[in-house]
């Protein structure tokens, strides 16, 4: 038996019982996806399908909670310690929890094993005395184990382990599980908690020494991880990425390349996954990356999230900069084997110098489709073809006439002695959308250009429905407000220096004077803005719109606030309620919630849902 290996994992989910299959084409395979997504249900359920495989050796789960009772040890867990643990208590259990150490989800049957095989003790304490200057050491106290550290570059006595950083404990657990080779699956959830980089770097190198199918002899065991951690991911070539199973919700199969995928061939995407970068791999963890041009919009797109409130990371996004536009169309189609769907913010030139990019969206796309074939076109690629061959066969023909407008911009200003005719139509398209529709008129008697301007920006509405952005003014640099847009060097300098005037800016300014780029995040994040007033607006109206009954009753006692208690419990006490004069007067007595226009003045007379409604649109 070897790889590849059809597996069927067994889930048992508060949704019912179901399956998933997928591939192990070598000894790691790597789990990636959201909080939320099934990765460790899939690993659980992966334990008896496992065992079939494993020659008679064990499959060991260890959870991502795998400290587990030593909690109790290491923390004031239930707030009866006075703020001191317990910590030279640590113990491990008895002789008698051996023989179920292979069973144990947590570092209690790791410790098990350093107990029981010395060989493996001697692995584990050769590691941590020549890289982390350590010793571990094994006694039995009273029936019960307890484990010591001793520091080696230091003159002083051996400590508990209860006392050790807990980055240390989860990496000897794991290391001995890893070296056991009466374990012939090992399975690791978030294998990388409590870890720094560089121990994360360290215990990756050890999981590849050891990884492979349990047939090939000695402690080759399989190995699968879930994992949040770029540190966890080793992509040197295309066939790395056959070892990456991307979940993205636990009803839904999860998704992996296939090993036959004619993408892995291609020469871009091999140069590619040869220099992925800690943004690419970052790119891996999200469902919706976008891509955008360079340093540059990766600043001003952050910055601009940032001042709008959009949660572009907590959303599924990332921001992945693509250096050189030919490379645009490569990474989205790879991006889409990974069961992504990549969103691209790019510069004007993207369409104005061919239709690689474009065609990289519309192709195999029905929805694109569907809403061409409603503005009178065959398909969403045969629109393109037709808006763009006649854009550039209009500036090639009547280029006079636009001229004055588009020798302003930069891509003319900036342009090199043999890209004119690239140069025109790039500084044309961005003039299409600099210049108002009175000024287009003007530029010829037909009408040519707003006409132009009108199927382009058809074109343009079609492309963002389906993730593609195009910055319609030039690059980000034709956006600014206050820095240079016409540089061509130091461009993240300058960027920084247009942010500071953005932080000076109203929201409103900003989405007015950045509307392409907004309505890209907006896309990419596809989330509500967060808002505590829509959370805050149900239970404020359960507390006011009985309070104000009875106040415009003439309730003689006006102890509202007892009302709402009695209504509320505990949760009234972010809510002030009390007369004063003819007004009922409501108030948010927490200093944390983040909701505006209170407090609110209520007359007898006055409607208290749309009273509440207006104050709570105050936040928004």
């Amino acid at each position: 038996m070897s790889f590849p290996l059809e597996i069927t994992a067994q889930i048992n989910s508060h949704n019912g019982n179901f399956t998933r299959k997928f591939t192990l084409n070598r000894g790691l395979t790597v789990l990636l996806g959201p909080n939320g997504s099934g990765k460790t249900h899939l690993l659980r359920g992966l334990k008896n399908s496992l065992s079939q495989h494993m020659n008679g050796k064990h499959v060991r789960f260890l959870s991502a909670g795998r400290m587990g009772l030593l909690e109790q040890f290491r923390s004031d867990y239930d707030g009866h310690r006075g703020g001191n643990p317990d910590y030279d208590q640590a113990t491990y259990g008895s002789k008698g929890d051996a023989s179920r150490r292979h069973r144990m989800e947590t570092l209690t049957g790791d410790f098990q094993t350093l107990a029981e095989r010395a060989d493996i003790l001697i692995k584990i304490q050769e590691r941590l005395r020549k890289l982390f200057k350590r010793d571990v050491l094994i006694d039995w106290d009273g029936g019960n184990l307890k484990i010591s550290f001793s520091r080696l570059d230091i003159d002083a006595k051996p400590y508990s382990s209860g006392r050790e950083a807990s980055g240390l404990m989860h990496l000897v657990g794991i290391l001995a599980a890893l070296y056991d080779d009466e374990v012939g699956a090992l399975l690791v959830d978030e294998p990388e908690v409590s870890l720094h980089p560089q121990l994360q770097a360290f215990l990756l190198k050890e999981l590849l020494s050891v990884a492979g199918h349990p047939s090939a002899g000695g402690n080759k065991k399989i190995i699968i991880i879930a994992t949040h951690s770029t540190e966890m991911l080793k992509i040197q070539g295309p066939e790395d990425l056959l070892s990456l199973v991307f979940c993205y919700d636990l009803m839904t199969d999860p998704v992996q390349i296939p090993a036959d995928a004619g993408e892995l061939k291609n020469k871009k995407v091999q140069s590619l996954i040869a220099r992925l970068g800690q943004e690419h791999k970052l790119s891996l963890f999200s469902k919706r990356p976008l891509l955008v041009e360079g340093p540059s919009d990766v600043i001003i797109c952050s910055a601009l999230a940032g001042q709008l409130d959009m949660h572009l990371e907590a959303a599924g996004s990332q921001l992945l900069p693509v250096i050189g536009k030919g490379q645009m169309p490569v990474v989205a189609k790879l991006l889409r084997l990974l069961g992504k769907s990549p969103v691209a913010l790019a510069d004007a030139d993207g369409i104005a110098d061919g239709v690689d990019l474009i065609n990289s969206y519309l192709i195999d796309n029905p929805v694109a489709d569907t809403n061409a074939s409603s503005l009178g076109f065959a398909s969403a690629q045969q629109m393109a073809g037709s808006v763009l061959g006649d854009f550039c066969k209009l500036v090639d023909g009547r280029w006079t006439e636009i001229s004055s407008k588009a020798e302003a911009h930069p891509y003319w200003v900036n342009k090199k002695h043999d890209e004119e005719l690239l140069a025109r139509r790039r500084s044309a398209l961005c003039a299409l959308f600099t210049a108002d529709s009175d000024e287009l008129c003007k530029l010829a008697p037909d009408n040519a250009w707003l006409s132009i301007k009108t199927r382009v920006t058809a074109l343009l509405d079609l492309l963002e429905q389906s993730g593609l952005f195009i910055l319609r003014r030039g690059s980000i640099e034709s956006y600014y407000l206050s820095a240079d847009q016409f540089a061509s060097i130091e461009k993240p300098s300058v960027a920084v220096s247009e942010i500071d005037h953005l932080n000076q800016l109203t929201r409103a300014d900003i989405e007015g004077a950045y509307s392409d780029v907004v309505r890209c995040l907006r896309y990419a994040s596809n989330a509500e803005v967060i808002c505590e007033a829509d959370a805050l607006r149900d239970l404020l109206l359960s507390v006011v719109a009985p309070a104000h009954a009875r106040f415009r009753g003439g309730d003689p006692s006006q102890n509202f606030d007892l009302l709402a208690r009695s209504l509320l419990g505990e949760r009234s006490k972010i809510f002030g309620l009390a007369v004063e004069g003819e007004k009922l007067i409501v108030s948010i007595k927490s200093k944390i919630l983040n909701v505006k226009g209170f407090p609110v003045a209520l007359g007898k007379d006055d409607d208290v849902l749309k009273s509440i409604n207006v104050a709570l649109a105050a936040s928004a």
